[in-house]
Formats: structure tokens, C-alpha cells, sequence
């Protein structure tokens, strides 16, 4: 069953679990390099990963409704955009929240402070790894080249946030 979900889905989880992994945890290394406080960071990302995930999860609602016009039904067209949609805002949301939770904990639990950065960081490492690794058994395509994209394309996202949040942490007074 899961097998069957990924061979429908995968283009769909993937652009949705790369670009929430991807733009939050961009969004919590920039806050981090800019030194905001965990409350800050857990409300810029948790914002991004709701409104990101709906504007991807409408996006892909939009343009998979488009293509399929093209070849089918109306009303066969929106029920399979609609699950397009909803497993690109799913995965989006599930896979983007990671990175942003131990920054939730850090806000109610002061003692954890510190130790949400390295969480959030081993979160998102592994989320990469786990997209990298579903999207190579899915295609059937050697498993470590393809965790290692996944890895390079999220952690030269996350090194280019950091720095800009690094360099441009005393605009504005913050």
C-alpha cells in the first residue's frame, strides 16, 4: 500500500517534503544566524510551514487541474488534483514542521536552549536523508547518490540562510 502511494505520489511528496525541509529549516538557520530568540524562530517557522505548505499544496492543486483538463473529465480532474494537492501540503507540513518543533520545546522548556539548535539541525539532516531515500527506492536509482543531492541541495539552502541572517543580524534593531 505504501509502495503504491509513493509510485503515485512521489513527484508530489517530493517537491512538497524537499521545499518544506528546505524553506523552514532555511528560515530557522537564518533566525539562528541572526540570533533570534526560540519564540521567534518557532513562530517564523511555524508560519512558513502553514502558509508555504498551503501555497505549494494550491500550486500544484492549480497546475495539476490544468494538465488534466487536458485529458480528462472536470470532475475527475479536481478529485486527483485535489490528492495532488493534499500530499504535496501534507508533506510539506509534516516533513518542514521538524525542524521548527525544538524550538517549541525551547520556548516552554528554557533549559533546552542549545540543545534545539543541534535538534533542529539533526532533524532536518535526517529529513534529507529520508526524502534522499524514498525518492531512490521509489525510482529504483542508487540510493547514496540520491541522499546526497538531497543533502547538498538542503544544506547549501541552509549555509546561504545562515549567512545572510548572520551578516544582516543588526538591520532594524533585532
Amino acid at each position: 500500500m505504501l509502495r503504491r502511494f509513493f509510485n503515485t505520489y512521489l513527484p508530489e511528496f517530493v517537491y512538497g517534503s524537499i521545499d518544506g525541509v528546505v524553506t523552514t529549516f532555511a528560515i530557522v538557520t537564518a533566525s539562528i544566524g541572526a540570533e533570534l530568540s526560540p519564540v521567534y524562530i518557532f513562530i517564523l517557522g511555524f508560519a512558513n510551514v502553514l502558509a508555504d505548505g498551503f501555497s505549494m499544496g494550491s500550486s500544484n492543486y492549480l497546475s495539476a487541474l490544468s494538465e488534466m483538463d487536458l485529458k480528462r473529465s472536470e470532475a475527475q480532474s479536481k478529485k486527483i488534483a485535489f490528492k495532488k494537492a493534499f500530499v504535496t501540503f501534507s508533506s510539506f507540513v509534516a516533513l518542514g514542521a521538524l525542524p521548527v518543533i525544538p524550538f517549541l520545546i525551547s520556548t516552554f522548556i528554557p533549559s533546552f536552549r542549545g540543545a534545539d539548535v543541534r535538534l533542529s539541525i539533526t532533524l532536518a539532516f535526517f529529513s534529507f536523508v529520508f526524502i534522499g531515500y524514498i525518492g531512490a527506492r521509489v525510482t529504483k536509482t542508487s540510493h547514496m547518490k540520491n541522499i546526497l543531492r538531497t543533502l547538498l541541495i538542503g544544506g547549501t539552502a541552509s549555509l546561504i540562510s545562515f549567512l545572510v541572517g548572520y551578516f544582516l543580524q543588526g538591520i532594524g534593531g533585532v
